[in-house]
């Protein structure tokens, strides 16, 4: 949550947001930060029943009734299908599409009701975040025209397939970027453990009406070099402290 919570700060503080959608709640976490702003309507969207509960028992102790939790996932069409459940502490990592090998395991599966914001008739919406281990071009496919609503987009990306059909960071660029909405922050979260692996992060988009062309072009070349290898190289030279320590365990163990 830190980068995304970097960027939400960052667009809360502004003080032109009165409404937001979360995508994707898990347990809650952001519910203490989003109190904490004027906010006229907080709506969170949790399919998994008991992380569901866990929200909607937060908002009900702390007497939030700006806040709502909806018990269903957001997506392109109205269906029921499959979640994969991550287990334990990744849990965070439970998604609608299907894992790919990796070291988090998914031991139970649970049928959920996915359903798109269109269908929902909720009225204008000023921020959506989106964290869906992947299944995020779905969430805004099932946005329709309603899409053209929003100020703000923070959606997490990556770019490469964890999920099975997930989408990658240049095709949801893309699709955004054809629905007038252009990137204006990007932070990649570095695992230090994978040696800089920065296939990640989060980013924010904002409604091109609310800025000019100029803007627009200007974030586009900005862009080019924030997404370009040099710029990885960049961020791998500023971490070469690190990566001493790292060899040097390895020569020890050696």
């Amino acid at each position: 949550m830190a980068t995304t919570a970097t960027l939400i700060k960052y667009l809360l503080d502004k003080g032109d947001i009165d409404s937001l959608i979360h995508v994707g709640g898990h347990h809650g976490e952001e519910i203490d930060f989003y109190s904490s702003y004027n906010l006229k309507k907080v709506i969170y969207f949790e399919p998994v029943k008991a992380f569901s509960e866990i929200i909607s028992k937060k908002i009900n102790k702390k007497n939030l009734d700006n806040f709502e939790v909806y018990n269903l996932g957001l997506g392109g069409e109205n269906v029921d299908q499959e979640i994969f459940i991550a287990d334990g502490t990744s849990s965070d990592s439970t998604s609608l599409l299907e894992p790919r090998p990796s070291d988090i395991t998914f031991s139970n599966k649970e049928k959920v009701k996915i359903r798109t914001f269109k269908s929902l008739n909720l009225g204008k919406i000023d921020l959506g975040i989106i964290d869906t281990q992947g299944f995020e071009l779905e969430v805004l496919k099932g946005l329709e025209e309603e899409i053209y609503n929003f100020k703000y987009l923070v959606v997490e990306f990556n770019v490469f397939e964890g999920y099975i059909g997930q989408v990658v960071f240049s095709d949801l660029d893309n699709y955004l970027s054809n629905k007038s909405f252009t990137r204006i922050k990007t932070v990649r979260k570095i695992n230090q453990k994978n040696y800089n692996d920065v296939n990640y992060g989060d980013a924010i988009y904002i409604n091109n009406k609310l800025i000019g062309n100029l803007r627009v072009n200007y974030q586009k070349i900005s862009n080019k070099f924030f997404d370009s290898f040099l710029y990885r190289m960049i961020l791998i030279l500023r971490d070469i402290p690190f990566h001493k320590k790292q060899i040097k365990k390895i020569i020890k163990r050696s």
